[in-house]
């Protein structure tokens, strides 16, 4: 195994305790397929209908075969399927809440907004980055550190960042505030499932480094 700190280990090994049920993740496969079947109707808004359902289809049999099992799921496999769970939600709610916004704005618009918007998920992505590390060199991850502290920094630090987002948006075209407010919503929610992406990070982290639950101290 190769050499890592105590800190990044405890990051890695934190949550790998929990069990999660075969009908739980049923569960989440008919509120998922829920989901999709409402954002059917909104395809019909987006400026490419029929491949827009496709991309719906194919998240959802993503999701299904990738989160499958008919057993009890532990150990590092448990950060698989939250973190597969997670991005599955960020890219239903980022891909709601675009067709929400491109349907008030003129088409030559779509590219300008459409990168402002990569850079934005690109600038979140780094923040949670930083803010792990930071997290991870304070060690709050340490069995016998709060964890009700480490999650009350995380909500904070994420609810802010999702508030910004929304502000710069919001000022990328004009549209009604019902559109308004039911787009920044979702791109508020796909932000916040990124930080759960993470545990994919976590799986082949501890997959590539051996890392057995028996190491944690």
């Amino acid at each position: 195994m190769k050499k890592i700190s105590e800190q990044t280990k405890n990051f890695l090994l934190y949550g790998i305790d929990h069990t999660i049920q075969p009908k739980e993740i049923y569960k989440l496969d008919g509120a998922i397929l829920f989901l999709v079947f409402l954002f059917f109707f909104l395809a019909e808004a987006s400026p490419l209908p029929v491949f827009s359902k496709i991309f719906l289809v194919i998240v959802y049999l993503g999701f299904v075969v990738l989160s499958f099992s008919r057993t009890e799921v532990t150990g590092k496999k448990v950060f698989w399927i939250y973190g597969i769970q997670s991005l599955t939600f960020s890219i239903l709610f980022c891909w709601a809440g675009t067709i929400f916004m491109l349907t008030t704005i003129e088409k030559e618009s779509y590219k300008g907004y459409l990168a402002v918007l990569a850079v934005i998920y690109i600038l979140a992505i780094a923040a949670y980055l930083f803010l792990t590390m930071l997290l991870i060199k304070k060690d709050v991850y340490n069995p016998s550190s709060s964890k009700k502290a480490a999650g009350g920094w995380c909500i904070t630090s994420f609810v802010l960042l999702g508030i910004g987002a929304a502000k710069v948006l919001s000022t990328k075209a004009e549209y009604t505030t019902v559109i308004r407010i039911a787009s920044l919503g979702f791109y508020f929610v796909s932000l916040l499932c990124i930080l759960g992406v993470f545990h994919l990070v976590k799986y082949f982290a501890v997959k590539k480094l051996e890392i057995e639950k028996c190491d944690k101290r």
